[in-house]
Formats: C-alpha cells, structure tokens, sequence
C-alpha cells in the first residue's frame, strides 16, 4: 500500500527536521493538513479532507477511492474509532468539527487508529458495512458486488459481512453477485427482485453473445450506463439489438439517470416490455 499520509513523528523518525518540513512544503513536495499531520501531493482531495478530520474515508468517499462503482454522494464519509476526539472540519482543521449534513462520521469498535493506515481508507470491510448501513439497499449492493467483481473481496467474506450487520440488511449482502460488472447492473436485478421479478446474470444467448440481464426468457436489458453512446459500440449493439429481434427477443436499454433517477417509470417500462415480450 503506498504511504500517502505521514505524522510529524514519522517523518522525525527518517531523520526530518522541523526546518526540513518546512523547505519540503514550501517547495510543494510535502502538504501539511493540520498539526501533526502531513500528506504526499498525490493523495486525493476526499482523502486528504477525510484524514483532516481525525479519521478515514469510508463508505461511497473509500469505495471511490479504491475504484469500486460508486453511486452519486456528496457527503464525506468518515470512519473513526469509537471514543476518537478532537475530530476538525474538513476544510478548515482551526475550527472543530459540527453537525454538517455534509459529513458522515461513523463511529466503530472495530475501526483502527487512523494512523495505522498509510492511505488513510477504512479497511475493505468496515467500507462496505459503512455503505449498508447509509445507503439504500441497492446502491450499497453495488459496491460489494463492484469488490467482488474486481476481486479487492472473495465471496467467502461475504458471511463475515454480513455478521457486522443487523439481521434486516444481512439478506442484501448475501444477494451480491460477482459477476455484475456494473453497478447499474446491480441495481437493477436487486430492485426487480424485490418486486419478485428474477433476473438471469450475464447468461450468453447464441447468436447473440453476453447479455447484461435477462427476464422472462425473452426480455433482454441492458445497462449502458452513459447517456451518449457512441462509436464502433453504438454500432456494436445495434447490430446485437437486431440479432436479439431476429430471434424473438426484446431490448430495453437503460441509462444510469433512468436507472438512478427514474426508477418507478423505468419500472414500468420494464414491465411494459415483459408483457409484450
């Protein structure tokens, strides 16, 4: 794990003086964020706010980070030992920090002391049960199945889990599926699920190739997640569009705001199109 964030004795330990601090952040190679606290120039901004704070990112603020599919959030999530004080606000470490809707501490026994880690992101797992317990079911779904599907997890972590977590969200992460390459993806088959409607996974139609979900044997979706999809792509699908036509099959195709923002309505088209299929 590359070391992005240091404390003052840390940096006196490899033989820094005060003095030399001062030259390496004058000269841009070093940043300091409040006292006793130091960063490398490539850390990220969340990163860096997070470890202002007195804690580490968590939740959507690690998962971006770590290059899971995160959904839109504009919090930042910050994870801290419980009993930890002193916490600062993230954009001015003079001042302490307040209720700000903006900021999402999450206190945890099982949290390590921020400085035992050098990139300052929450282990993998309190990352997610952090996701669970803020997020609605589906989007926090989507980024354990992200962690399973770049394999920063094994599907036999998923019980441990689940034990972190109270009864009523154990079944969400024991819905996860590592093998959806897209949070819309995700998305998508659990909430069709909750309405009792099962989707197959990546199943591969001959004459066709992979398919994101399939419903009701006939009602292929796909989740392209860009609102302009363009190129050799566009060309790509329209062609498989027409294969899937010439076989009996419909196509629905839906965008990450239909899927995100405009779900009931999405729904209905589903439905529409599963009738008609």
């Amino acid at each position: 794990m590359q070391r992005l964030f240091w404390t003052t004795a840390e940096l006196e330990r490899q033989g820094l003086t005060r003095t030399a601090l001062g030259l390496l952040v004058d000269s841009g190679r070093l940043l300091r964020l409040r006292q006793g606290l130091w960063a490398e120039p490539t850390a990220p901004l969340e990163l860096r706010r997070a470890a202002v704070t007195g804690g580490a990112a968590t939740s959507t603020t690690a998962g971006a980070a770590l290059g899971l599919w995160t959904p839109p959030d504009e919090r930042l999530h910050v994870a801290v030992p419980s009993g930890a004080s002193r916490l600062r606000d993230p954009d001015d470490p003079s001042r302490p920090l307040d209720d700000d809707d903006l900021v999402c501490v999450h206190w945890s026994k099982r949290m390590p002391s921020p400085r035992a880690l050098p990139d300052r992101v929450a282990p993998l797992l309190l990352v997610l049960e952090h996701a669970l317990h803020c997020l609605r079911p589906e989007l926090a779904l989507s980024m354990v199945d992200s962690a399973l599907n770049r394999r920063a997890m094994r599907a036999t972590e998923l019980p441990l889990l689940a034990s972190m977590l109270p009864a009523r969200l154990r079944p969400v992460v024991l819905a996860a599926d590592g093998r959806a390459d897209s949070g819309l993806e995700t998305v998508v088959r659990y909430l069709l699920a909750q309405s009792g409607i099962a989707a197959l996974v990546h199943p591969v139609l001959p004459g066709i190739g992979e398919v994101d979900l399939l419903v009701g044997g006939r009602l292929i979706i796909e989740t392209d997640g860009k609102e302009h999809h363009t190129g050799d792509a566009f060309i790509i699908d329209r062609r498989r569009d027409r294969a899937a036509a010439l076989q009996g099959y419909r196509v629905i195709r839906l965008t990450y705001q239909q899927v995100l923002f405009d779900w009931p309505r999405t729904f209905q088209a589903i439905c529409a199109a599963l009738a008609l299929a």
